[in-house]
């Protein structure tokens, strides 16, 4: 060997070990930094060729493809599960247990407590106005439980659109990083800092959207979903909400591919990370469990107005106004059994009574004239408005029903028959009509609306845009369905199950409630974005009507208030109760002291209802008070289970965190070692290099 040889060997070595101590020291500075993985140093012998020899190096990052992806899923899963337990546990938090005096199922036992003891003395003032009370902080819990759960949606949907701002940034930094690492492949230099930081990117949109990371030919990484949608390669695609989806608020998540100007739903390409958790929490969770919540809502305010109805004030009123029922004229009565309309005077003295048998279609009097009537509203009406005649007046108009007493210082009262009482859609006249109220609603609170197959269905032409929702809320399709007037609702909902044909099924059952229903497993609910439809004069659309779609149904827990009439003035409130069965005109039927109607209230609380598929809980016949008690339940049980979920994919993510930690981390002994080694390298390399002065000089000296 030359001297020239030994002295480039030792040029080799002093600068393989320089690089290999700026590596180390490097690994040294970052044993703290998150997501920084080791370099590793490794010498490699130069062949001789052109007189040089020596030895170079190679410094790589050291990466464990398998770990990192297996980091990459997990991180996704823990994500997703942290916040689908986050907003779970909060939403359950809302409403609490009903054991609980703080929550809002609290609220409902003090209000028929309230009735009870107003039964003991029905004329006292401050009874009345203390039940009162309890009812309006019963339907100010219900309301405001209702904006703080939805407060929780909204803030879901922020959320959203931080993280998508958030993963557009990343998105966009990695493919620039991948630009910045290609060119330092090709050009031959290092390019482990940048790498560093793309990791640390990789890393961060991993927990946002679960991700798979692929080494590019010429450095850097191609990022795609996890079944194969690309994300990033040299250019970044653009996350962000769709704007083509009209009349919905919590619109879908859309992206533009890389170089693409169509946008691709996402949604249904995610099953982890944060997005994937805040659309769930958004989509699915908060919503069943809104759902339920306004079944819950719906149920008390049914459950009050069904005790009011049945009950009557002293002295009764002179008119009793009905709610907007979306009824129509020309719509069957579908009543059976009997109810009983009085007039009577301000002490509760019977003037006239008429026992309507719709079983029979005929009217008897009290002076045992018989009116018959067909099979229509219209046509019970007009049969009434001539039995009544001159005593009373019936109207019916825009959905809504009005019966007054014609006579001054007289009022109506309405009481079913105890032995065969009527009923439509398990309500009774007074209420299916609405007549006597207790708790008013904006829109209809039940959707039993006693229609049958055989109704015209009464809706002008009109649209409606359906939504079909997966099983996590996300919408994977639309479509347009039109509402041809004059078939009957039979008709109409065969024409629904062909739309929905593959998806679910339009069903109609003995109490008129139309449900759509999926058939198919990938399906959740079929939801309403849109509706152009009006039932004849009441300006009630189809989805208000039968309550189609999440929101309406939801909407029920809100806004509901004490009527109007009765919050200005409590003597309204209706605690006494008509015997108008078999009564003949002179006897007294009411009397102030009589509480039966109030009795009627509290014992509402424990009468069973039936109860449709709300959000998770299924359809029910069961009392306002056990309900509460399972949506109570409900709600802590998927608040427990999401968070067993969030410990376990912890777990999970802890041990893989572990063991690629152990492999691309850094260990200070070990560093501490390969850094003495590379010093000493590096010296006896200075020695050879010094060794080599030394016979240059004694060859220079010899000549």
């Amino acid at each position: 060997m030359s001297l020239s040889s030994i002295m480039s060997t030792g040029l080799s070595a002093l600068a393989a070990n320089q690089q290999a101590l700026k590596a180390t020291s490097t690994n040294v500075a970052n044993v703290n930094t998150v997501g920084y993985s080791r370099l590793d140093v490794q010498f490699i012998s130069r062949q001789a060729s052109g007189g040089l020899s020596g030895v170079e190096i190679e410094v790589t990052r050291v990466a464990n493809a398998y770990l990192a992806a297996a980091e990459m899923r997990g991180a996704a899963d823990v994500a997703s599960a942290d916040i689908l337990s986050q907003f779970m546990d909060r939403a359950q938090g809302l409403l609490g247990d009903p054991s609980d005096s703080s929550s809002v199922f609290s609220t409902l036992d003090p209000v028929f407590a309230s009735f009870g003891a107003l039964a003991v003395d029905p004329a006292s003032a401050l009874r009345r106005s203390s039940t009162l009370s309890d009812l309006t902080t019963l339907l100010a819990q219900l309301d405001t439980t209702a904006e703080e759960l939805q407060a929780l949606r909204n803030e879901s949907q922020s959320r959203i659109v931080s993280s998508l701002e958030e993963a557009n940034s990343l998105m966009s930094g990695i493919a620039k990083l991948n630009t910045s690492i290609q060119r330092s492949t090709i050009a031959g230099v290092s390019a482990s800092e940048a790498e560093t930081e793309q990791q640390r990117m990789i890393d961060r949109l991993s927990e946002i959207i679960d991700i798979r990371a692929q080494k590019r030919p010429l450095g850097g990484l191609e990022v795609r979903t996890t079944d194969g949608l690309l994300l990033v390669d040299l250019d970044a695609a653009t996350l962000g909400l769709d704007s083509t989806t009209n009349g919905e608020p919590y619109p879908s998540v859309v992206m533009m591919a890389p170089r693409s100007t169509t946008e691709t739903p996402l949604e249904t390409h995610l099953s982890g990370g944060e997005l994937k958790g805040l659309l769930r929490a958004r989509d699915k969770e908060l919503v069943n469990l809104q759902l339920a919540f306004g079944e819950f809502a719906a149920g008390a305010a049914e459950a009050l107005n069904a005790a009011h109805n049945a009950a009557s004030t002293v002295p009764a009123p002179t008119s009793m106004i009905g709610r907007n029922t979306g009824l129509l004229e020309d719509d069957r009565l579908n009543f059976t059994g009997v109810t009983n309309i009085g007039i009577v005077d301000d002490q509760g003295n019977l003037l006239r009574n008429f026992r309507v048998d719709f079983d029979n279609g005929q009217i008897l009097d009290d002076q045992a004239n018989i009116t018959t009537f067909g099979a229509t509203i219209a046509d019970l009406q007009t049969a009434l408005e001539s039995a009544m005649d001159p005593d009373g007046t019936i109207s019916f108009a825009n959905g809504v029903m009005q019966i007054s007493a014609d006579t001054p210082t007289t009022g109506i009262v309405i009481a079913d028959d105890p032995a065969n009482p009527a009923a439509r859609a398990g309500r009774g006249f007074s209420h299916t009509f609405g007549l006597n109220d207790l708790v008013s609603h904006g829109q209809p609170l039940s959707y039993a609306t006693g229609l049958s197959a055989l109704d015209d269905h009464g809706f002008a032409d009109g649209e409606i845009n359906f939504a079909i929702r997966n099983q996590d809320g996300s919408i994977v399709r639309t479509f347009d369905f039109h509402v041809t007037a004059g078939t009957s609702l039979g008709t109409l909902r065969n024409q629904l199950n062909t739309a929905l044909q593959g998806y679910g099924q339009a069903t109609l059952d003995a109490n008129g409630r139309l449900s759509l229903t999926p058939t198919n497993t990938n399906v959740g609910r079929v939801d309403v974005l849109q509706d152009t439809t009006v039932r004849g004069d009441t300006s009630l659309s189809m989805s208000q009507l039968f309550g189609f779609g999440e929101q309406l149904p939801i909407e029920r827990s809100r806004s509901n208030s004490i009527r109007a009439d009765i919050a200005a003035n409590p003597n309204l409130l209706a605690a006494a109760q008509a015997d108008l069965a078999g009564a003949a005109a002179g006897t007294r039927v009411l009397s102030p002291g009589d509480g039966r109607g109030a009795l009627g209230h509290e014992a509402a609380g424990s009468k069973s209802r039936t109860f449709a598929n709300a959000g998770g809980l299924t359809g029910q016949v069961t009392s306002i008070s056990d309900y509460a008690a399972r949506l109570a339940g409900h709600a802590g049980v998927r608040a427990e289970a999401l968070d067993s979920a969030k410990s376990a994919a912890q777990s999970v993510r802890e041990e893989v965190r572990e063991r690629r930690m152990s492999e691309e981390g850094v260990n200070l002994d070990e560093e501490l070692v390969k850094m003495t080694t590379y010093q000493q390298a590096y010296s006896a390399a200075s020695r050879m290099i010094q060794a080599a002065k030394d016979l240059y000089d004694i060859v220079l000296n010899m000549v």
